[in-house]
């Protein structure tokens, strides 16, 4: 049991920051996802999350500049240090049959309206150019 209270709360603190830091795209301020009252033993802490719910981005609908669907992210990978890198981004196919999974870098995305993300100067083209993301076994 760790005696120190000051360091219980650095420690809750430092486990949560990850999470609170996870897809905010450059220059926008990411909207607050959340809040709780974390309790350590006797000593408490408030936490705001910042940031964006995975579960909200996945399944998102990816538009281009000119509002035209190109992709729809299909997951999000989180690197050792807690940051989301990638948008696995789906391309082509018919009704999920037949797409390409291309990794996509998250801070070329902007926030779009209601569970869509815009990929700025970027055609469905584009996307389907690239080579394809492949899962590690």
């Amino acid at each position: 049991m760790i005696k120190n209270s000051k360091l219980r709360i650095v420690i809750a603190a430092t486990l949560l920051f990850p999470l609170a830091s996870i897809v905010q795209a450059e220059g926008s301020k990411a909207p607050t996802v959340g809040a709780t009252v974390l309790g350590v033993e006797v000593n408490v802490s408030a936490v705001k999350a910042t940031g964006y719910r995975a579960s909200k981005l996945i399944g998102a609908t990816v538009y281009s500049d000119e509002k035209k669907q190109i992709g729809t992210v299909n997951d999000l990978i989180v690197s050792n240090d807690g940051q989301v890198n990638l948008a696995i981004v789906d391309v082509g196919g018919f009704l999920g049959v037949g797409a390409k999974h291309v990794a996509v870098p998250t801070k070329l995305f902007e926030r779009g309206e209601k569970n869509t993300v815009l990929l700025p100067e970027t055609t469905e083209n584009d996307l389907k150019s690239m080579p394809p993301f492949h899962y590690a076994p």
